[in-house]
């Protein structure tokens, strides 16, 4: 897989306190990528210096592995905290500002409308949108150009459930269109529904990153490797074993069934005239009482 972003050392403080210190980041083209914690766990601090709105002061970043410049931009569609329009003028008016800003023609309007689900509202002044409206502007703003990767710091926050799920449907479908999406959040149960990978920030730091599936699952899951994997692959899709299996690296990664333990899969193996030589346990190992912090009340 192609990289997207990498970030090393990263560290920025204002005055005594220390947003983020010495984070470490790959990115990879086409994952969906939750950066999750609560509020002050330096997930937007992160998303500000990698889009050039302030300066790190440690550490470095590559976009597409080449030093950061102002030609990547017209790649990456971003949207920082709160959208930012003016209330008197209309939706069209609006995003003819940001392509000034960009420096691209108006072409690319009607349809970032349209995939926002705003068409009907393009000549509506942007004060009477509801909140959920605008948050899908500040997304159609970000898709101008049709980006390479997707840049978003809670889009969801403040949201009601209807509002939630309208956004969490515009995402998803740059999700599934092959965008790389980078998706800042404190919400637990939105980093599961939409991102494939996470890293998980608390006061700055590092605790865990991952496929969302390792770090967050309840689900065992272990990996494996026998003298015939594919035979043994194709055993264990047809049990009643593992809820799923993936291949990585030459191992089988395997999630397994409730109450099912890594030593059923050994003697299932066996009985197959199968020898498992690798076996490793994957279990989530993030403390209970920060994913407390991260879920929702």
């Amino acid at each position: 897989m192609k990289e997207i972003l990498s970030i090393q050392g990263l560290s920025k403080s204002y005055k005594n306190v220390r947003a983020i210190r010495n984070l470490d980041l790959q990115i990879s083209e086409g994952q969906a990528y939750g950066i999750l914690g609560p509020n002050g766990s330096g997930k937007t601090t992160t998303l500000s210096i990698v889009t050039g709105i302030i300066k790190q002061d440690a550490g470095m970043f590559r976009w597409f592995n080449e030093a950061p410049e102002a030609s990547q931009r017209r790649f990456i569609g971003s949207l920082i905290e709160t959208p930012h329009f003016y209330p008197y003028l209309n939706l069209v008016k609006n995003l003819k500002i940001i392509c000034d800003i960009k420096g691209m023609p108006y072409g690319d309007i009607d349809r970032v409308l349209e995939t926002a689900n705003l068409s009907e509202r393009k000549k509506s002044k942007f004060s009477t949108l509801s909140l959920g409206m605008k948050q899908r502007l500040g997304i159609a703003a970000a898709l101008l150009g049709d980006p390479r990767v997707l840049v978003l710091d809670e889009p969801t926050n403040g949201l009601d459930p209807e509002g939630i799920a309208e956004v969490r449907e515009l995402v998803l479908i740059q999700v599934n269109a092959g965008k790389t999406l980078i998706l800042a959040s404190h919400i637990l149960s939105e980093v599961e529904k939409i991102c494939s990978h996470v890293a998980i920030l608390k006061k700055g730091e590092l605790l865990a990153n991952g496929p969302v599936k390792e770090l967050l699952a309840e689900d065992e899951i272990i990996e494996i490797s026998s003298n015939n994997n594919e035979e043994l692959k194709k055993l264990l899709k047809g049990s009643p074993l593992v809820k799923d299996i993936e291949t990585e690296n030459g191992l089988l990664v395997l999630t397994l069934d409730e109450e099912v333990k890594p030593a059923d899969v050994n003697s299932f193996a066996f009985a197959n005239k199968l020898v498992i030589h690798h076996m490793l346990s994957r279990k989530r190992s993030l403390e209970s009482h920060f994913l407390e912090l991260v879920k929702e009340e």
